[in-house]
């Protein structure tokens, strides 16, 4: 075992709770300092009409199990589920089609298939599929994703599928997304293959069944039993702690939060980026860009048919909103427990901690293509959060004794976070 050490955390979701996790499992001495009043971070709830909802992520890919593997070992693998709703939607100001079914990553692998032709017209498909033909290209990790799919399938299949897709799952315009931020790897596969024969070996050897699970009762139970987990092993998770500072000195690191100074020999930053990097110097500062989620809870029996499926994703300014998640129709879980309302949530891009309540119920009319009113909200609930989507993680040690995991070593998403905890050698 390695040497004995007295470890602080900052940040208790879910990047946080594992790297404590495991340094207490390790035979290390470990608190959480933790801003809320609870631990979860973006994967915690929210009380919607009497009801406990995700706060922030709401499912979890599948891709590499890792996620899965994690929730069985926490005791909830009788409680993992997969979305129950039909596809998603695409909403644009021109027509409404649902996702063609032959695809990955909004790239469509079977141009001229006639629910792609529905999407994108038939110029556009045509466009789309002459890329079998072109010789591949080489692609670099830090190419925009944007740029080599415009140059590879025109305007129209990104604009109408690819943009609303990664701007759904990375909270970013597809041009600004770096190729191998969307996927890893995917840039040398796409330099071989070309976009779409890549595309298509991605949806191949994807497992078999729904490229996301969720957990019955909300992901939030899963950040729950982790947190209990920790606590178990001897974590000792502090909340209603802001970090406002981190010096060194000596050999020790003082951690200044609103009330009090912690000391230890080592220090993890499970932090959002912005955070992270206003708390350690050598990271690379970036704009805040924040997501806002506003959940309804609504009186709409003329919802009950589910008429766009799980959800919807926007494109262009259609909305003020970037996308829509039927809940009732995605997870069993939620019909079950809300048989007699509709709760939606819609996702907002936003610069600063905005009100969006007064956009809510018209953008989910539009998307969804039912008309709704003021009236029929039963419960309306906000949650704005740092923008998570990948950025260059650097270096994940930038000084002696501190280390950047999750979203400040520039993570996103559950699968990913997970993945690289169990590759982790932190503490040993």
């Amino acid at each position: 075992m390695a040497e004995r050490r007295n470890w602080l955390v900052i940040g208790a979701g879910p990047a946080g709770l594992l790297a404590a996790r495991r340094l207490a499992k390790a035979g290390h001495d470990v608190r959480i300092l933790e801003a809320e009043d609870e631990p979860g971070g973006r994967v915690s709830r929210i009380r919607v009409d009497g009801l406990d909802m995700d706060a922030g992520a709401e499912s979890f890919a599948t891709r590499g199990g890792y996620v899965e593997e994690l929730a069985r070992e926490l005791g909830l693998g009788e409680r993992l589920v997969t979305p129950a709703g039909g596809p998603a939607w695409i909403v644009s100001e021109e027509r409404s089609f649902a996702m063609p079914k032959a695809g990955w990553l909004g790239v469509p692998t079977s141009s001229l298939a006639p629910d792609v032709i529905k999407a994108l017209g038939l110029s556009g498909a045509l466009r789309a599929a002459v890329e079998r033909f072109m010789p591949p290209e080489d692609v670099a990790p830090d190419d925009s994703l944007g740029k080599v799919a415009r140059r590879r399938l025109g305007d129209a299949a990104v604009d109408r599928l690819i943009q609303p897709v990664v701007s759904g799952i990375f909270s970013r315009p597809v041009d600004d997304l770096r190729i191998d931020a969307a996927a890893s790897g995917f840039a040398a596969e796409v330099s071989e293959m070309g976009l779409v024969r890549a595309a298509a070996h991605r949806r191949s050897v994807a497992p078999a069944g729904s490229a996301v699970m969720g957990i019955d009762g909300g992901i939030f139970v899963l950040t729950q039993a982790l947190a209990a987990d920790a606590r178990a092993h001897g974590v000792r998770i502090e909340t209603e702690q802001v970090v406002t500072a981190l010096t060194r000195k000596d050999s020790q690191w003082e951690v200044y939060t609103e009330t009090e100074k912690w000391s230890a020999d080592e220090v993890v930053v499970a932090a959002p980026r912005p955070v992270a990097a206003a708390l350690v110097p050598q990271l690379e500062r970036a704009p805040d860009k924040q997501v806002a989620l506003v959940t309804l809870s609504l009186d709409a029996p003329e919802l009950d048919s589910q008429p766009r499926g799980s959800g919807v994703l926007a494109v262009g300014d259609v909305t003020r909103a970037k996308a829509l998640t039927h809940a009732n129709a995605k997870w069993a879980w939620v019909a079950r427990e809300a048989p007699t309302r509709n709760l939606v949530r819609l996702s907002y891009n936003v610069s600063s901690r905005e009100d969006l309540s007064g956009y809510a119920v018209a953008d989910a009319s539009r998307l969804l293509g039912v008309k709704l009113h003021d009236k029929q909200v039963r419960d309306l609930v906000q949650v704005t959060w740092h923008d998570a989507a990948p950025t260059r993680a650097g270096d994940r040690e930038p000084a002696p004794g501190l280390h950047l995991v999750g979203a400040a070593a520039g993570f996103s998403g559950l699968a990913a976070i997970v993945d690289d905890d169990a590759r982790s050698t932190l503490g040993e």
